[in-house]
């Protein structure tokens, strides 16, 4: 592949060899990157993604506790139609002395209500929507190629084992919390995703993005590189180039990288997998860093975002 399949542009690309460091396997994959648009996707995609995913890959973790004891489900769901309106003074104060899960910002920028039907792509095991339901939301839904079978939980939040083609409702949210990234056809994915999606409404895709201090600091060892299953890395250009191909508005875009772009690439430059047991992803006990390094590595990550250089981002597309 030499030319860009987001916009077509053969000319100045250049091309890496990435190789697989989350569980240290080393396989080596070439890449390329646009000149024009900037995006780094992977030449030639792996036949066979699934072997890529094992049980340890981190989205898969069990979703924990799926129901809560009935006083604190109430609060939660008090605490949820306070958070979203913030009219009053007493849904102000209420959310000062009990406030909600960072999450809360992506649903508020969307607009999202109590009664607002969700879709989750690429949810994993659907730990986020078991919050959600656990929050109060009524209808929350997730999709989920790389489970074995759908997941029906006992306190209604389904999970299905189905791409988003298969999908026929329609979603007043949907939202991809860094599953953009590892789809094949990025273009064509953000066509169904405006298919599903009622008008006036906003798809949140949260990815890790080219056009980062990382990116250009670590170069091969930047963690979120994520070889093969992160197929495309994208830059803000070439987002809102998919926007504007698939009907789209970029209403905002909001950076929220953290620690993460600077322990991980630290352990890759020493030859450290994700999963090895002196990652910090196993613990800080024989980890190569100390908690004040890891917060000092938050507070330059909140420096970043400010100058929306971080490793990651929040896109809202937005469907007139």
């Amino acid at each position: 592949m030499s030319s860009c399949r987001i916009c077509g542009n053969r000319a100045g690309n250049r091309s890496f060899d990435l190789s697989e460091k989350m569980f240290g396997t080393n396989e080596v994959f070439t890449y390329l990157q646009c000149a024009e648009c900037g995006c780094l996707q992977i030449a030639a995609v792996p036949d066979y993604m699934e072997k890529y995913y094992g049980h340890a890959y981190y989205s898969f973790k069990s979703p924990g506790r799926l129901f809560d004891n009935p006083v604190k489900a109430g609060l939660k769901r008090l605490r949820s139609r306070c958070a979203l309106k913030e009219r009053s003074l007493f849904a102000r104060l209420f959310v000062r002395l009990y406030p909600p899960p960072a999450y809360f910002d992506w649903l508020k920028a969307a607009g999202v209500t109590l009664d607002s039907k969700i879709l989750d792509v690429g949810c994993g095991s659907g730990e986020l929507l078991v919050r959600l339901k656990k929050d109060g939301f009524k209808s929350v839904t997730g999709l989920e190629p790389f489970i074995g079978q759908d997941l029906c939980y006992e306190n209604g939040v389904r999970i299905y084992k189905e791409s988003l083609a298969a999908i026929r409702d329609r979603y007043d949210f949907i939202m991809l919390h860094h599953s953009f990234e590892h789809m094949p056809q990025p273009l064509q994915a953000a066509r169904e995703l405006h298919r599903v999606l009622r008008r006036n409404r906003t798809v949140l895709i949260r990815i890790p993005v080219v056009s980062s201090y990382a990116w250009k600091t670590y170069g091969l060892n930047w963690v979120q590189l994520d070889a093969p299953r992160h197929l495309y890395l994208h830059s803000e250009d070439s987002m809102r180039l998919i926007a504007e191909k698939t009907g789209f508005q970029v209403k905002q875009v909001v950076y929220d990288s953290d620690e993460f772009q600077f322990w991980g690439s630290e352990q890759y430059l020493r030859g450290i997998a994700l999963q090895a047991p002196n990652s910090v992803a196993s613990g800080l006990d024989n980890a190569l860093f100390s908690r004040k390094q890891i917060q000092k590595f938050k507070k330059e990550a909140e420096k970043l975002n400010q100058k929306g250089a971080g490793d990651q981002a929040c896109f809202y597309f937005y469907k007139p």
